[in-house]
């Protein structure tokens, strides 16, 4: 039986706070951000999932919500193919959530994932962005 985005929620809060090596708070971050955008891209037609999303909180008046989105998924990026355009973008983003590293000294060190909260804080705005899309009018 496929768990459902709510489960997989719940496990990721649950977990959050037993995730202390980089490599593992990277590798939960990929595996939540990919199962999200599967399990919840029945919300859009075909396209760059993430960015639906963030067009779509941004038009519904929820620019907070948005940016935290696109921050996390721009992450999660950067966290997956290293260096390049999602590098540069993150770079733009003001005030992000998080530390990133320029430059860094390793691809995988560009996004700072051990401090702070990053897993728990991820886990919630897609929390917040399920709520979101659960609940919206669909008129």
């Amino acid at each position: 039986m496929t768990a459902t985005i709510t489960d997989l929620l719940d496990t990721a809060h649950k977990s959050a706070a037993t995730l202390t090596k980089p490599a593992q708070i990277e590798a939960a971050c990929i595996e939540l951000a990919a199962a999200f955008e599967a399990r919840m891209q029945h919300h859009f037609k075909r396209g760059p999932f993430y960015k639906k999303l963030h067009k779509l909180l941004i038009e519904s008046g929820n620019p907070a919500l948005a940016t935290r989105v696109h921050a996390y998924a721009t992450a999660v990026s950067v966290i997956k193919h290293g260096p390049g355009a999602s590098y540069r973008e993150l770079k733009s983003i003001p005030d992000l959530p998080f530390d990133i590293r320029f430059p860094a000294a390793e691809p995988h060190t560009l996004v700072d994932v051990a401090s702070g909260d990053f897993f728990a804080s991820l886990a919630e705005t897609l929390e917040q962005a399920h709520q979101f899309l659960e609940t919206r009018n669909t008129d």
